[in-house]
């Protein structure tokens, strides 16, 4: 029987994969449109797409019908996502004497198709958006940048501020491929001094993480070179409109990224500390919450495909049901790909659809190796665990969660097109059992970006 095109199921994604496949077969030109010396313009176009395939989804309890409705299913267990956005972008910069201005603007229109994001709770299948990620201009003289209006902005690899979005379907037209990257707002002042530099910052988030208002400030050491950075940071987030209730929360961090010694640059060190402190202006409660993590990691550049191995332990304190204060640590805005594909959405299954960076205690250990200088092959091992026994506020038995293995291929051919192939197995354990399902869940995916510029 011949399927017309309309009704066709599948054509959604060969007409996406088609795109796709004719942007990746372009020329690599490049599409700087003006140039005069003091002034340049330069355009650019990322195509995003990321496809999966979820089998017993939620742990064979199947997906939700929306957000957070634990108790209800749609009773589908098997899902196919298809995720689309393009991005196009402008920059632009005047240089004076003394001076520089520079502004960028970039607009997104992302989609989400067949059965919709997998987990049922972030994206449904007709959700599309059309609308700016960045738009901003700024200023640059000697030692000091300063800038306004929407643009990314992140601190370390993103475990505490990364960026103002929460990509969900409603707001954004898909959640998996985080085609929204820039703060809704903002006001950063730069100051690129030695041997130390400043970030002064004024960010908002966007409507799924409150619409919140974050003020604050970040220092760290100017030369990364010697022995890698240390940094720490001090913020308060106030006028939180969307009832998440963070406003009034204050948080400090201190971290360290890429520490190393000169002698022996094969051996690195993650590791971060947060503080939330501060009375909640909805609820009146004290914030009393915490969260760490160390990571260390060691290359053996001699062995074949030179693989680089990776641990890390990641304890994010839980609600305690004795104490009057909020032990309860809020993810805030962590994001993804600041260090690597996903290294603050621990694993694609629990990271993706259960586990936010709350409440949780993470062990990784990880190996990435290089067959040659255009691809990495990545084995990961998760163990997931509640800090407290109870899941955002539902009690439990016990705070075992899960256990997750992910297996991923990236591949990198030229410095235009990036893509990842991953699969995913999740085990749950009796927490997850008593709020979800009780079989093993599995996920495959495969996301690609490509840019023209």
């Amino acid at each position: 029987m011949r399927i017309s095109p309309a009704r066709d199921p599948n054509a959604a994604l060969n007409r996406a994969l088609g795109g796709l496949l004719a942007l990746c077969l372009l020329p690599c030109a490049a599409y700087e449109f003006a140039n005069t010396g003091e002034f340049t313009a330069d355009a650019a176009l990322n195509a995003r797409l990321g496809l999966r395939q979820g089998y017993d989804i939620n742990f064979g309890y199947g997906a939700l019908p929306e957000f957070a409705a634990l108790g209800q299913t749609t009773g589908e267990t098997e899902r196919t996502d298809l995720e689309v956005a393009l991005r196009p972008s402008v920059t632009a910069s005047y240089k004076l004497p003394k001076d520089e201005l520079y502004g960028g603007l970039l607009v997104v229109g992302a989609t989400t198709t067949l059965d919709g994001e997998l987990s049922g709770q972030f994206a449904r299948a007709g959700d599309r958006i059309l609308n700016t990620d960045s738009a901003y201009v700024g200023w640059r003289h000697g030692v000091f940048d300063l800038s306004y209006g929407a643009q990314p902005f992140h601190l370390g690899d993103g475990f505490v501020v990364g960026d103002g979005n929460f990509n969900q379907g409603h707001d954004n037209g898909q959640y998996w491929i985080g085609a929204f990257e820039a703060w809704r707002n903002t006001a950063v002042l730069k100051i690129n001094t030695a041997p130390l530099r400043a970030d002064v910052f004024w960010l908002r988030t966007d409507q799924d993480l409150g619409d919140a208002r974050v003020a604050g400030i970040n220092l760290e050491n100017s030369d990364v070179e010697p022995w890698g950075r240390v940094s720490t940071s001090y913020f308060e987030i106030f006028d939180d409109e969307g009832g998440v209730g963070n406003a009034g929360m204050q948080v400090w961090s201190l971290r360290g990224g890429d520490l190393h010694l000169p002698s022996l640059p094969q051996a690195k060190l993650y590791v971060e500390f947060v503080q939330e402190f501060g009375r909640s202006e909805r609820s009146g409660i004290e914030n009393a919450a915490d969260a760490w993590y160390v990571e260390p990691t060691y290359q053996f550049a001699a062995w074949p495909w030179a693989p680089r191995f990776y641990y890390r332990y990641a304890r994010y304190s839980g609600d305690e049901a004795t104490s009057a204060d909020n032990e309860e640590y809020r993810g805030l805005f962590f994001t993804l790909g600041k260090r690597d594909w996903d290294t603050w959405y621990q694993g694609e299954i629990n990271g993706e659809f259960f586990l936010f960076n709350e409440n949780q205690i993470t062990q990784m250990l990880k190996v990435k190796a290089y067959p040659n200088a255009k691809c990495a092959v990545v084995a990961m091992v998760y163990h997931h665990a509640l800090e407290e026994p109870q899941y955002f506020g539902l009690p439990t038995t016990s705070t075992a969660w899960s256990d997750e293995v992910n297996l991923e291929f990236e591949f990198y051919p030229n410095e235009r097109l990036y893509g990842m192939a991953v699969i995913a197995w999740g085990t749950p354990n009796a927490a997850a059992k008593q709020l979800f399902g009780n079989d093993d869940q599995v996920v495959l995916g495969l996301f690609l970006s490509y840019t023209l510029n």
